[in-house]
């Protein structure tokens, strides 16, 4: 995450919560799970990455944390380096891990510790909707990328928001993510974006925008949360959770995000998968 946070309250209480020892190990705790619906989802967007770069590509992991990404595509064979402004967060990452290697640099995701076209495939999740000025994360990660490179990052649907307001009022607290705020409560912001937002951003860093699609229709739906209420919300959270340890119920969820979440339009789910190529 970002150093630079004096005039910005948002940035100022993200990176102070996330740069915290007990954020450290709270975050490394609650991404471990390799059986819920999270991990699952983590999986299919890694295989954006890495379906689309050569093996043993050299691929930056842009805000890493605990390493969730970086180690999956050590795993995989890739040559990952892991940047995080939190030292904390770097230290429980295992640098053992995979036959790639992992290289992990404390750093800021909008001047990274890397030179100009220096790898192959870039990757965040977590990270971008953080920030009001994403895009700036978007045009430095791009400097790093060699031509033909792919990005492959996360952000949150600005339609989904306007068709839960169309049909009930969202209780933001309880789902967690506004894209309304403005410092006030900087702790539930989250930004959201459009495909002309992204085609703006990506023709400004010089990447082509290939893919934009729904992510996680199951986990978080602005439109599932304003109907059900706060208190229906959370029940449906942790009916989903108790579905999936269900082997029948797991397959026709991952049969549903593959097949039919991706074709969804985008109005109809909170998370998107972005992927950008760039260009030369």
């Amino acid at each position: 995450m970002n150093a630079h946070t004096a005039l910005d309250p948002v940035k100022h209480f993200k990176s102070v919560a996330w740069t915290s020892t007990d954020r450290a190990q709270v975050y490394d705790r609650t991404t471990n799970s390799t059986s819920d619906l999270t991990h699952f989802l983590t999986t299919e967007f890694i295989g954006l990455l890495h379906q689309r770069i050569a093996p043993k590509s050299a691929v930056l992991d842009l805000g890493c944390g605990t390493g969730v990404l970086t180690k999956a595509l050590a795993e995989l064979g890739h040559d990952v380096t892991g940047v995080d402004i939190s030292q904390a967060m770097l230290d429980k990452i295992d640098t053992g891990i995979g036959p790639g290697r992992i290289t992990l640099r404390q750093g800021d995701v909008y001047a990274l510790p890397l030179a100009d076209a220096s790898v192959d495939g870039v990757i965040t999740r977590w990270v971008i909707p953080h920030f009001r000025d994403w895009a700036g994360i978007v045009r430095e990660a791009a400097r790093v990328l060699r031509p033909g490179g792919t990005m492959v990052i996360d952000h949150t649907s600005r339609a989904n928001y306007a068709l839960a307001s169309r049909e009930a009022v969202l209780d933001t607290a309880t789902f967690g993510y506004d894209p309304r705020v403005h410092g006030s409560e900087p702790g539930y912001f989250y930004a959201a974006t459009t495909v002309d937002e992204l085609q703006l951003v990506a023709d400004g860093a010089a990447l082509d925008l290939l893919d934009v699609a729904p992510l996680g229709f199951f986990r978080q739906n602005a439109v599932i949360a304003a109907v059900l209420g706060a208190e229906g919300f959370q029940s449906y959270k942790k009916a989903v959770d108790a579905f999936y340890q269900d082997p029948g119920a797991r397959a026709f969820i991952q049969w549903f995000e593959r097949h039919v979440t991706r074709a969804l339009p985008l109005d109809m789910a909170n998370g998107m998968a972005v992927v950008m190529r760039k260009r030369g």
